[in-house]
């Protein structure tokens, strides 16, 4: 089952440490996904891994060719591996 976008929360916040990176969505919820999730976001440079624009429903870093969506993050697609 596929929802509209507009019934899911969207990005308010993105932090990168160097083991993960840190969503805050706008209903108050945080999820924490590992880097190595992502085989580009674990082989980038921290200057690339700090590099992202967030748009509602997805984080971009155009440096690596890397997108996450809200959708991935909350239902654990396997868009990382």
């Amino acid at each position: 089952m596929r929802l509209n976008l507009s019934e899911l929360p969207t990005f308010a916040n993105v932090q990168i440490d160097s083991d993960a990176v840190i969503f805050s969505l706008s209903d108050g919820r945080t999820i924490t996904i590992p880097l190595v999730w992502s085989k580009l976001l674990s082989v980038a440079s921290t200057e690339q891994r700090t590099n992202f624009t967030i748009s509602a429903y997805n984080v971009f870093w155009d440096d690596i060719d890397e997108i996450i969506g809200v959708e991935n993050v909350l239902f654990g697609k396997n868009l990382y591996l």
